[in-house]
């Protein structure tokens, strides 16, 4: 099962909160990759529907 979640550390924009505010570059999120969700993957589910 997958969950789409905000990414905490850009707060979903997808800019790297880091970056200096005077900067023309937009430097992406690492975690996130500039997409601003993480994708949560229960692995356990997935595990248990594959043996089924």
């Amino acid at each position: 099962m997958m969950n789409l979640e905000t990414c905490e550390r850009c707060e979903g924009s997808g800019a790297d909160p880091m970056q200096a505010l005077f900067d023309d570059d937009v430097v992406l999120c690492v975690e996130c990759r500039g997409d601003g969700v993480l994708v949560a993957v229960d692995v356990v589910e997935e595990r248990m529907l594959l043996s089924a």
